[in-house]
């Protein structure tokens, strides 16, 4: 069967079943028993197979008819034997979802966007199958494992799209979400959220010197993870505690983290951010809640420091000469 015959087919088979459906719709022909529309459907994706591989399986477009319409061939036959749970609609999206799979099979370097879909469409299949007896929490978080695990397969195929990779991890790391809101103190999906989405930066930064900026989102991350746990864990002080120990211990990672800047890269700006962040720790931690009212005293002076430094410095070359 070459196209043009096929086109030739199929345009006189969908007009004469939308003429009928639109005849029924009208009221000129009475109610057409099930089973006559499961051999109409079941005949239109069994035509739409032998099409697909008598024109040639490179035109994957084919079998989109096939599983649609097969696919309703099989709700009818559930919903006419009593299925009334929300898994009769489940085969529509595995027959949409079939041709994603065989593009990519047939073409994986060209064809790895098919993968995406795909992961949605098995997350839609998997829910429906499993929303009457699942909490509204898994269904979120699998569709976040789904997307992840599509992402992930995206990487795998070629590994030079990091940005999959990047993409994967925060659609896993996200997808517990939802799941700490099932335990007793679901506050702390903030320190799993805050210490995993520092992890990525950390590699970044270990992975190249000369990505040294990474190690500044690192490491504030970290710090606020570390910060977060010492405020809300059981055997630590809770959400009620003075303050001024975890703004200290805060300010105090932050100005590690820009040490490490000063120290290991010789960028000397980060020094003056270091300086500044050990001052203010320590002042959180010696004078406590007052920090709140001296701490904008520290910026000015920082202020006032810089454009000293600014206005009567002298240029780099005076000072060589």
């Amino acid at each position: 069967m070459n196209k043009k015959l096929a086109n030739l087919f199929w345009g006189v088979g969908l007009i004469a079943a939308g003429g009928l459906a639109l005849a029924q719709s009208l009221g000129y022909v009475n109610d057409l028993a099930p089973t006559i529309w499961i051999t109409v459907f079941a005949g239109i994706s069994l035509v739409s197979l032998v099409t697909y591989f008598t024109v040639g399986t490179r035109n994957w477009g084919w079998l989109f008819p096939a599983g649609v319409f097969g696919a309703l061939a099989l709700i009818i036959v559930m919903a006419t034997n009593g299925v009334g749970s929300a898994a009769v609609a489940s085969p529509l999206f595995i027959g949409i979802g079939i041709p994603f799979v065989v593009a990519y099979l047939r073409h994986r370097s060209n064809n790895w966007w098919a993968l995406i879909p795909t992961g949605v469409m098995a997350f839609l299949t998997v829910t429906l199958l499993a929303v009457d007896s699942v909490r509204g929490e898994w269904i979120g978080a699998s569709l976040l494992f789904f997307m992840g695990a599509a992402f992930l397969l995206v990487y795998l195929s070629n590994r030079t799209r990091t940005w999959a990779a990047i993409v994967a991890y925060v659609l896993f790391v996200v997808g517990f979400m939802p799941l700490m809101a099932l335990t007793s103190r679901p506050e702390l999906a903030g320190i799993v959220f805050l210490v995993a989405a520092s992890l990525p930066f950390l590699v970044v930064y270990l992975s190249s010197a000369e990505r040294w900026w990474a190690i500044i989102p690192a490491g504030i991350l970290l710090t606020l993870g570390i910060v977060t746990a010492a405020v809300l864990l059981p055997s630590l002080p809770g959400p009620d505690f003075d303050n001024h120990i975890p703004n200290a211990l805060a300010l105090a990672g932050f100005a590690a983290t820009f040490a490490i800047v000063w120290l290991r890269h010789h960028k000397n700006w980060a020094l003056y951010v270091t300086l500044v962040g050990v001052c203010l720790s320590v002042g959180a931690l010696v004078i406590g809640r007052t920090l709140q009212t001296f701490w904008p005293f520290f910026v000015i002076a920082a202020g006032v420091f810089l454009l000293y430094r600014a206005i009567f410095s002298k240029p780099a070359q005076q000072a060589h000469s």
